[in-house]
């Protein structure tokens, strides 16, 4: 056992943890001094039980301290991303990790609780043939289809993702560098897109929406740069969100209906209605416009400029849209996966830290808000109490 690599991963769960030193050496019986060696690697001999007790206090596996992370070594990862660094790129890794690592582990902890629903298919994709945008806008059609969405708004991309494929969704606090994630755990066959918290709803939309795309063409274990670079697959999930969010007949549609008398110059107010009744940036909503022969690429390049949070204020929606920002900017942890984590702490097999860590939150506010809907831990009894930690320990040979 290499003592160095495993004071690294004791330093970095504990500064997760949002544990000093002195605080992690006083729940692990050990004094500050010699956490300290431990971290360092500088320690001659740690024994076993000294790691128990430090991943007890960590509320890890042992395993996660002497063999480092199973999942990471075998996820495989799609990021949407905008000129990421490594540094930025590898921050949103482990948020997306962290998650799945907390799903693995419920699964070894044994409590009841749904698993990942299986898809029973996924739909079939457009002729790779077809040029960019007709693959995009049919794939965007077969998915309204299947779901007997219409041409109409689309409240939540995120449920629609969960009821279409079974696949996990999350908003987690990603750089800003980084707009979402698709990890696959090929093992457990569970797959988990994470977009970024932020104050800007529509690109949060977007997100999901682009992500879904590289799920539905099987691209997602692929990495795509947003850069001046963008590969085929992102243009692709680009154009393919876009006609899912905001298809050109359900524009025509809302256009007929506002306009009854017969077709006016579109102009700034009427392209900002669209995009938000479609609930989608202004830049869909005139790209969409131009595709649709709707304007020119003048009339695009002059309207561009304005976000959806100068649009909402001149236009009589900056209340209602200021309530979906600060809903855009809380985590959001995956609904499956969050029931099995309040389960597995009723059940006293997790602390509340795994909780805090999920749902973006502290602790304290977690537990409070646990306890105030009457969920409390088991009180452990000497044997369950001997069993939890023969579970650490088993975590370890797992």
């Amino acid at each position: 056992m290499d003592l160095k690599l495993v004071g690294e991963r004791i330093r970095r769960e504990r500064e997760r943890a949002g544990l000093s030193q002195r605080e992690l050496a006083a729940r692990a019986h050990l004094s500050q001094p010699t956490l300290t060696r431990i971290e360092n690697g500088v320690r001659a001999r740690v024994t076993l039980a000294e790691l128990d007790r430090i991943a007890v206090a960590l509320d890890i596996p042992v395993r996660a301290l002497t063999s480092g992370n199973p999942v990471r070594a075998r996820v495989r990862l799609a990021a949407r991303s905008n000129e990421t660094v490594a540094e930025d790129r590898e921050e949103a890794l482990r948020r997306t990790l962290e998650v799945l690592e907390l799903d693995a582990r419920l699964d070894k902890l044994g409590p009841t609780a749904v698993q990942q629903r299986r898809a029973d298919g996924l739909l079939p994709v457009p002729d790779e043939d077809l040029p960019l945008e007709q693959q995009a806008r049919e794939l965007a059609n077969h998915v309204r289809e299947a779901l007997h969405l219409g041409c109409g708004p689309i409240a939540d991309v995120d449920e629609l993702i969960e009821q279409l494929t079974g696949v996990d969704t999350a908003v987690l606090q990603l750089p800003s560098t980084a707009d979402g994630f698709t990890a696959t755990d090929p093992e457990r066959e569970t797959t988990l897109i994470a977009v970024r918290a932020c104050d800007v709803p529509e690109r949060q939309r977007f997100s999901f929406a682009h992500e879904l795309g590289h799920l539905l063409w099987k691209d997602g274990a692929q990495e795509h740069e947003l850069s001046d670079g963008r590969t085929f697959g992102e243009q692709r999930c680009d154009a393919f969100a876009r006609h899912l969010l905001a298809p050109e007949e359900g524009i025509r549609a809302w256009l007929s209906a506002e306009r009854p008398s017969g077709p006016e110059e579109m102009n700034e107010r009427t392209a900002a209605l669209l995009a938000r009744h479609f609930r989608v940036s202004f830049v869909v909503i005139l790209i969409q416009l131009e595709l649709m022969s709707l304007i020119t690429a003048e009339q695009k390049r002059e309207m561009r400029g304005p976000t959806g949070a100068q649009l909402a204020q001149r236009y009589g929606w900056g209340p209602a849209y200021e309530k979906e920002q600060e809903a855009a900017s809380a985590v959001r942890a995956p609904r499956r996966i969050l029931e099995r984590a309040v389960e597995a702490y009723r059940q006293n097999l997790i602390g509340v830290r795994a909780l805090a860590l999920l749902e973006g939150r502290k602790p304290e506010e977690v537990e409070a808000r646990l306890r105030e809907a009457g969920i409390v831990p088991t009180p452990p009894n000497a044997k369950s109490a001997a069993l939890s930690r023969l579970v650490a320990r088993g975590l370890a040979k797992g």
